[in-house]
């Protein structure tokens, strides 16, 4: 009964990760109206942030400060990320044609991926 139990919890918890990223992602459309196809990356790049964070701050013996502390900061550091972006690139193209859009967040897509490539490696951090 316990396998069953914590089986569901993971569904719960995956379908709830699942869903704060189609609500962003919906956001997004619905205010600046850009598919952003990199917003899936900037999960991803909040992901290994945090993993980075919390596994320094949990070294430095911080216990469960050093958990939230890490998750707040990496949130906070993809926020600046996210806003470069906005900046830097998604002002310039507002007015252009939708394939514009597509076409530079799928840059971005291609630029994070490979960041985190190089920054964390091609192995499994966990």
């Amino acid at each position: 009964m316990g396998f069953y139990f914590a089986q569901l919890l993971t569904g719960l918890a995956n379908a709830a990760s699942l869903f704060l990223i189609a609500c962003g992602l919906s956001i997004i459309f619905g205010v600046i109206r850009v598919v952003n196809f990199a917003h899936g990356s900037f999960y991803m790049l909040g992901a290994f942030i945090a993993y980075t964070l919390v596994t320094a701050m949990m070294g430095a013996g911080l216990g469960a400060w050093g958990f939230w502390g890490g998750v707040v900061l990496a949130a906070a550091a993809v926020a600046l990320v996210g806003g470069l972006m906005e900046i830097t690139i998604l002002r310039r193209i507002y007015h252009a044609p939708e394939l514009f859009q597509l076409v530079a967040t799928f840059g971005v897509v291609l630029i994070v991926q490979d960041a985190a490539l190089a920054i964390w490696g091609p192995e499994d951090l966990l």
